[in-house]
């Protein structure tokens, strides 16, 4: 019987532990953890009707343990950098590194911060919540893909054609792609689109269609974040956007935004690395995006990040 692939999650969230638990039936999935309190790490997966116990083996940051082969990163934005510095230590080069992330920045940074190492992004529509602590809910099935940013001239390898049957072995939905920045902007774009007005909104993700609000703003919003990308050497419409984002909001309209589920917990957005990230190029560039800064200032006005 074949060795199981040993792979490392860092970052425990409502996404994280929805891969750990795919993962896990057919992988030896261990998850890193903060502070871990157990030697194991227990929640209840809700997948439709069907709930499964899940218990995973879970180490510190700190942990001095064998160096790292797979690891999926599952922390906030603002949260990655901090996180991998502290297992910098049980990565080599060539240890494979899938980054998650929502937003845009913090990839860039990465690739600056570790030359050395192979770093992946995925780019994924699957939706998982927490409701209450120790519940895990599947609430939408996507598609997740995969490709190497570590390397200047896009290209899908044989080690970016084995990750992907790694990660398809959760059952989920996973392809590989050699454009994956194309990906990332327009998953920025979605989210720059969405995720704050659900937030002042307070509302589940297909509600926000109601509000004069969005109403007004879509189609110049959809204008500036086609603006911005394009600035970055991608190709996007303003058109194309705002179809995608009204795609997005049909297919998840029961969704409750990964923005918003922050906001219900009192924990920081990652407004910064959304429409923060868009009005960073508005500043170097010196072109004015007044509704993204307007959504940009009512969400740090109202939330205090």
């Amino acid at each position: 019987m074949p060795k199981k692939q040993t792979i490392h999650i860092l970052g425990a969230g409502a996404l994280g532990s929805l891969w750990a638990a795919k993962l896990s039936k057919s992988n030896e999935v261990i998850l890193i953890l903060r502070n871990p309190t157990h030697k194991t790490h227990n929640y209840q997966f809700i997948e439709q009707e069907l709930t499964t116990d899940v218990s995973l083996p879970c180490e510190s940051a700190t942990s001095t343990n064998n160096l790292i082969d797979v690891l999926l990163v599952f922390t906030k934005s603002y949260d990655t950098l901090l996180a991998l510095s502290q297992i910098e230590h049980r990565l080599s080069p060539s240890s494979k590194i899938i980054l998650f992330q929502n937003g845009m920045g913090c990839q860039q940074t990465l690739i600056k911060t570790l030359p050395h190492h192979r770093i992946y992004a995925a780019s994924t529509t699957e939706g998982a919540n927490s409701p209450t602590k120790g519940t895990i809910i599947y609430a939408g099935k996507g598609e997740t893909w995969l490709g190497d940013i570590s390397k200047e001239k896009p290209e899908c390898t044989i080690e970016t054609e084995h990750l992907t049957a790694l990660l398809s072995s959760s059952t989920l939905d996973v392809f590989s792609t050699k454009d994956i920045w194309q990906r990332l902007w327009l998953k920025l774009a979605i989210n720059c689109a969405i995720n704050p007005f659900t937030a002042l909104l307070n509302c589940k993700n297909g509600e926000i269609r109601e509000h004069q609000l969005f109403k007004s703003s879509i189609t110049p919003l959809s204008q500036e974040l086609s603006s911005a990308i394009q600035l970055n050497k991608i190709e996007l419409s303003a058109e194309d956007i705002q179809t995608k984002v009204e795609e997005v909001l049909e297919k998840t309209a029961n969704n409750i935004s990964s923005m918003l589920q922050d906001v219900r917990a009192g924990k920081p957005t990652e407004i910064d690395f959304m429409n923060g990230y868009i009005q960073t190029i508005a500043n170097e560039h010196t072109i004015p995006f007044p509704v993204n800064a307007e959504l940009l200032k009512r969400m740090k006005t109202q939330f205090n990040n």
